[in-house]
């Protein structure tokens, strides 16, 4: 199981294989975050005049219409696994909506966060590439992003931030263009950890086509990506994802890095210590302490 059913806690023992963000994030998402965390007040601003009644209104409309997805089913297994090999604390909880959009997204918080998958999404994508997309929901998740990606999302669809900003009209578009920005830069960390799952760029190519193509639109080309993040068209400024080009380039940056290699191992190690963390040997199925990582009764090593 690995979550709580009930609270949906991570049951595993931390260890220093567990992912951080920090193996894997986008660098411009990192200094995003951390600029929009040091703002004095804008945090909690948006946290409890702007999200809480947005929050409230979404899983008030989730509840009624959406299907829960519960254990046991495979939708369910495959979340649980994807979230302990990012090492994700709380399980979010996750539901199946008739929406006819091929969509999925997360919103809520770290420790209660809300994972949302279209039922057309689940007809259109293989199995890894629907495992894709949960890990790269998941890694908004790991990475810190609900607060201001729910925000970011709201802003897309028209909320004007200014009368959560005290009557501070004039700081509207600055401050929803620069969270806009971020949540660009945050699909691309997201990107990484989907990457980190499937470990195949193709997937993500797929998944990015199949998406332009249901929706109608082409890929729109930007205009390249610099050191200190993605140079923006003048459409693109008001865009939540990155341009299709962009988001494959970058994808590829990271699978060809040694960051990339190291997040990989660190997974593998992880995987490989919790298949000893059973109540029975795998070799002999002997019956055993949890922690115990030798076999008391074959002496072998579980991991």
């Amino acid at each position: 199981m690995r979550f709580c059913l009930n609270c949906r806690a991570s049951l595993t023992p931390k260890s220093a294989y567990d992912l951080t963000v920090n193996d894997f994030a986008y660098k411009p998402d990192l200094d995003a975050i951390t600029m929009m965390n040091s703002t004095g007040p804008l945090p909690y601003v948006l946290k409890n005049l702007t999200i809480a009644n947005l929050e409230n209104t979404m899983i008030s409309k989730l509840l009624a219409v959406g299907q829960r997805v519960t254990y046991p089913c495979e939708l369910d297994t495959m979340i649980r696994d994807c979230a302990v090999s990012l090492s994700i604390e709380h399980l979010p909880e996750a539901f199946i909506t008739e929406d006819a959009e091929l969509n999925a997204f997360t919103f809520g918080s770290e420790d209660h966060a809300y994972l949302v998958v279209d039922a057309s999404l689940l007809k259109a994508l293989t199995l890894l590439e629907l495992r894709a997309v949960i890990a790269h929901e998941l890694g908004h998740v790991k990475s810190g992003h609900m607060l201001y990606h729910t925000l970011a999302e709201a802003l897309a669809r028209g909320i004007n931030l200014s009368s959560s900003l005290m009557g501070l009209s004039a700081l509207s578009i600055p401050v929803n263009l620069a969270l806009l920005s971020w949540h660009r830069q945050s699909e691309v960390t997201a990107d990484r950890a989907s990457l980190l799952i499937v470990n195949d760029i193709k997937v993500l190519e797929s998944i990015l086509t199949k998406l332009s193509s249901v929706r109608g639109t082409a890929p729109i080309r930007q205009l390249d990506v610099s050191s200190t993040g993605m140079l923006e068209t003048v459409t693109g400024l008001f865009r939540t994802h990155p341009a299709h080009t962009d988001r494959l380039k970058l994808a590829r940056q990271f699978m060809g890095s040694q960051e990339f290699s190291r997040a990989k191992r660190k997974i593998e190690l992880r995987r490989s210590l919790l298949g000893g963390l059973a109540s029975t040997c795998r070799f002999c199925e002997a019956s055993k302490p949890v922690e115990d990582l030798f076999c008391p009764k074959c002496g072998r090593c579980q991991i």
